[in-house]
């Protein structure tokens, strides 16, 4: 049998194992070298069957002094606007991450309007012109994190900007997946072109007032 093969049926084995005695998050399953023995399978079977689970999200590998094979934490879901990202680990600190990074939207906004040069604002069509062309919800949100990182860049202030990016660091790194209900490249797209065309303005005032639209494409539907 392929080693393939071992790994799949090593890793339905250790999945059966979880479901059947209900295991709670963080219990420990045992090392590789543990399971490898308990199996009976080579290095790279117990390697790619834990590669599997890990995938899954079903497991997670912990390294160190008293590190191993643990049962993992349920897929969690968050909603942002008209998707849905599913997180790995956090979730109540994800979630907690958008609201503030959210809430500090207007500002980086304001401060990309009043600082912005003709470099940034090429750069930010550069990323439209990515976003429009996106062909599925995960590399829209790629594109649309890579835009609003780039206006956070334009901003002076050391400590909004830092925040604002760390948040926005901290949530991309926890996506799994993004699934979405409705094609974002309408409104997604035309919103964020009418932000970088206020920003460009100077206008205060017109880009508040994309600003505000723009929250609502963050807020999950009613």
């Amino acid at each position: 049998m392929p080693w393939t093969s071992r790994a799949d049926a090593v890793a339905k084995l250790i999945e059966d194992r979880i479901g059947e005695q209900d295991l709670p998050a963080g219990h420990h399953l045992g090392t590789k070298e543990s399971l490898r023995k308990e199996f009976n399978v080579a290095v790279a079977t117990v390697n790619e069957a834990v590669r599997l689970l890990s995938s899954r999200g079903t497991i997670e590998v912990r390294p160190g002094i008293g590190g191993g094979i643990f049962v993992a934490a349920p897929t969690v879901f968050v909603r942002l606007g008209r998707k849905m990202l599913e997180l790995s680990g956090e979730p109540v600190s994800v979630a907690d991450s958008l609201d503030i990074r959210n809430s500090l939207e207007p500002l980086v906004i304001r401060d990309a309007t009043e600082h912005r040069t003709g470099t940034d604002v090429a750069d930010l069509r550069k990323i439209l012109d990515r976003m429009a062309g996106a062909t599925d919800a995960a590399q829209y949100l790629k594109t649309n994190w890579q835009l609003h990182r780039r206006m956070a860049e334009i901003s002076p202030n050391a400590m909004l900007r830092h925040l604002y990016l760390g948040l926005l660091d901290f949530v991309s790194g926890r996506v799994h997946s993004v699934t979405a209900e409705a094609n974002l490249n309408g409104d997604g797209v035309r919103v964020h072109r009418e932000l970088v065309d206020a920003i460009e303005s100077g206008s205060q005032e017109r880009s508040t007032a994309v600003a505000a639209e723009h929250a609502r494409l963050t807020s999950p539907p009613a």
